[in-house]
């Protein structure tokens, strides 16, 4: 097998400026699985089949640790359930979490949005322009998470995210002093429900129970922190993607503009071809991938956006097509662990395209060859200065 695409490096600028590219010369040269010793060692399949079926094997493949980097000896520390439960517990771990994220509970979050969404964009259109990221995404995804946690919006959310996810993998130090302050903002929270309980996912929380026992404080407290975590970046990164796209693809932005019936394939479209999202399982035993040896306690990455460039699976993968039909995407995983809050990322997305080309049809970027990418555990753009054309 061809391994001259092994030593990868997920931090690399130019793995983070096209990851696509190192997944397409990986199939080119025929080489479905790479490994890199770097930042605590993985291997990477890129095949769309491998991708999904390792995301569903659980027997195999534990999800007790789902950071992509970091030291090996330090995976599984963080307890979130139910990202982090493996059967038989993640089946109850998720019906904890479930009633939050139905698609009927999610649609109550459409006014809040919409209008968050709205205002944001009058805003930056009164100014001109701006930056996508920093002064639409992170505001919107941030204020429809506290709004679910009962909390007032604050820097300090984005604060964590950034430290955490983006600095966190590259630097232990930084990751566990904003773990530790979340988890020290959390449990403030969960007393204060538990004494005073509102109308929120905290609250919620804290009466929670599974078959009549009540949940630990530990679980009360990660289930919180997951739902902080797994829709803040991660939202924030396709939503500056989409819009990163639209200010570059002039036909598409005025297609969409003119046709607003595609809203949803664009959507979908985008989650595509942007997927933020990477996740790791580790081994629960000796497995062999494409005659790769992986030992039991390795890490293997899901980079979901290498399975939704899988030529196999979807025609033309490298083109944006905005009307594709079929669109199999793995953005939001597989399988059990399929991501509980894809309903309330979708949601976002979709009215920011709305609300944005409502306010703002035209609009470009103000340096193209100056946008920059995050890598690791989500990939978006850092920064999306941009201009409206009057």
């Amino acid at each position: 097998m061809e391994r001259s695409h092994d030593g990868y490096d997920l931090f690399s600028p130019e793995f983070r400026a096209d990851p696509n590219a190192h997944w397409a010369a990986m199939r080119q040269a025929g080489c479905p699985v790479a490994h890199s010793d770097k930042w605590g060692g993985s291997f990477m399949p890129v095949a769309y089949d491998d991708i999904r079926d390792i995301a569903r094997d659980g027997a195999r493949f534990s999800s007790r640790a789902i950071e992509v980097a970091g030291p090996l000896e330090a995976a599984g520390g963080l307890y979130l359930p139910p990202l982090t439960s493996d059967p038989p517990e993640h089946k109850p771990h998720r019906g904890v979490l479930m009633p939050y994220f139905l698609p009927a509970r999610i649609a109550e979050f459409e006014p809040f949005v919409r209008e968050k969404a709205r205002k944001l964009a009058e805003e930056l259109a009164e100014r001109g322009g701006g930056d996508v990221v920093t002064d639409f995404a992170q505001h919107l995804t941030i204020a429809v998470l506290t709004k679910m946690l009962g909390v007032p919006p604050g820097e300090q959310f984005t604060d964590w995210m950034i430290r955490m996810i983006r600095v966190g993998p590259k630097d232990q130090a930084v990751r566990a002093e904003a773990i530790h302050e979340i988890l020290g903002y959390l449990g403030g929270l969960l007393d204060e429900r538990e004494v005073e309980p509102r109308d929120d996912l905290i609250s919620y929380l804290a009466a929670a129970d599974i078959e009549g026992e009540p949940l630990s404080r530990k679980h009360k407290i990660g289930a919180a922190f997951l739902v902080l975590i797994a829709g803040a970046d991660t939202t924030w990164s396709a939503i500056s993607a989409s819009l990163w796209h639209l200010a570059l693809h002039e036909e598409d932005r005025k297609r969409l503009v003119a046709d607003p019936s595609l809203l949803d394939t664009t959507s979908e479209e985008f989650l595509r071809v942007y997927a933020p999202v990477s996740v790791a399982r580790l081994a629960t035993q000796d497995v062999e991938l494409h005659g790769r040896s992986v030992a039991a306690g390795e890490r293997v990455l899901l980079a979901f956006g290498a399975a939704n460039r899988d030529p196999e699976v979807f025609e033309e993968p490298d083109k944006i097509m905005i009307d594709r039909k079929r669109n199999r995407h793995l953005t939001f995983g597989s399988g059990e662990h399929r991501c509980l809050g894809s309903n309330l990322a979708r949601l976002e997305l979709r009215i920011t395209l709305e609300e944005w080309l409502r306010v703002m049809p035209d609009f470009r970027l103000v340096d193209p060859d100056g946008v920059t990418w995050s890598g690791g555990q989500t990939r978006g753009p850092e920064r999306v200065d941009f201009e409206v054309v009057r």
